[in-house]
């Protein structure tokens, strides 16, 4: 189950390429781990096709270290035959994109003089429902692939600002697709 995550927007200055690919990695395991653990929690024995056993994140990694291949080059590997090279029938590919817009700094401030304005006066706030503090945007795809068919997709979008944490957007999203998931 190799998961590409890719930051994109407004990044932080003073970030560098190599932290940037570091959190990618991290966060892809993460939602590896988090994706996983939704898809057992959610699996019940009324589903039709609950004959479904999926490979843990650490076996799936270990092989693909071993092969010398990453994340991102098994995301863009043929699904069949990475599932030759896991010994899976099919394979779960996932792609995670962040859209930064702001810092949570700004988003904080935003949020504060939003409420100033709105909430403290009693005026209608006209404009009110359209100032967006989020700071990012999350938009996550999902599907299982065998034998060159997608048997399964998915595809979310949830905004995160600074009190909404990315960790919380990731259970969301994976929430979602859990729940979803027909196997």
């Amino acid at each position: 189950m190799p998961v590409q995550v890719q930051f994109t927007g407004q990044l932080p200055h003073n970030v560098t390429q190599a932290q940037l690919d570091s959190a990618a990695l991290k966060t892809g395991y993460t939602y590896q781990q988090i994706v996983l653990a939704n898809f057992q929690r959610y699996a019940k024995p009324r589903k039709k096709f609950n004959m479904v056993q999926i490979q843990s994140p650490d076996k799936t990694n270990g092989l693909l270290r071993s092969a010398s291949i990453s994340a991102n080059d098994a995301f863009n590997t043929d699904p069949d035959v990475l599932a030759k090279m896991l010994g899976a029938d099919a394979v779960i590919k996932m792609n995670v994109i962040s859209n930064r817009m702001m810092s949570d700094l700004a988003s904080m401030g935003i949020g504060a003089v939003h409420n100033i304005i709105f909430l403290g006066t009693q005026m209608d706030p006209v404009v009110g429902g359209s100032i967006s503090n989020k700071t990012a945007d999350v938009f996550a795809n999902c599907g299982l692939v065998k034998n060159g068919e997608t048997l399964w997709s998915a595809e979310y979008q949830k905004p995160t600002n600074w009190h909404i944490s990315g960790t919380d957007v990731m259970n969301k999203i994976t929430r979602k697709m859990g729940k979803r998931f027909p196997f």
